[in-house]
């Protein structure tokens, strides 16, 4: 009996440490890409009880959906517009000058794809950083797109910053 006892408290041992790890991993830092209000209930059916300004860092629980911003607690009506901190190799960062071009290859000589505006909320590639220009990628309409470069001077990384931040450098 003992033996079966031993047995089933290892057992509920080792699939309860995953459980743990994956209810933990459920918070994220994420940055928000575009002004959204906070309410009350999920997908936008309770009161609004604050908002969040693009820039802001906020803790997300992927799992209900929650976010928690100065201590303002509750839903965003869509995750279409967070950044994540930090995912592999790709950092958030925010774009510090008034605009800023993305630029087909890594040079100021090459073609424009699109124009960033000041305090935008993009993504950076630091794995492949190539002669202080980043691959970005930057969010249209709840889309993010993968393409294009930008010069690591006219960019803050906000992956360092702390959550209930609000990372805007430009006064525009």
């Amino acid at each position: 009996m003992k033996k079966i006892i031993l047995v089933c408290l290892t057992a509920v041992l080792v699939f309860a440490t995953p459980f743990a790890t994956i209810a933990q991993a459920a918070v994220l830092k994420e940055i928000v890409t575009q002004k959204q209000n906070i309410y009350s209930k999920p997908n936008a059916r309770g009161s609004i009880v604050g908002y969040v300004y693009r820039g802001s860092v906020v803790k997300y629980d992927s799992l209900s959906k929650r976010t928690i911003y100065r201590k303002i607690n509750g839903y965003l009506n869509t995750g279409y517009y967070l950044a994540p901190a930090s995912t592999g190799t790709w950092r958030a960062a925010v774009v510090t000058a008034s605009s800023l071009n993305l630029r087909t290859q890594p040079n100021a000589s090459s073609k424009t794809i699109t124009t960033l505006g000041g305090n935008e909320v993009i993504r950076v590639n630091t794995g492949a950083v190539k002669n202080g220009w980043y691959p970005v990628a930057y969010n249209r309409g709840g889309y993010w797109y993968w393409q294009g470069f930008v010069n690591s001077k006219y960019i803050i990384r906000v992956d360092g910053f702390s959550y209930d931040s609000l990372a805007q450098f430009t006064t525009l």
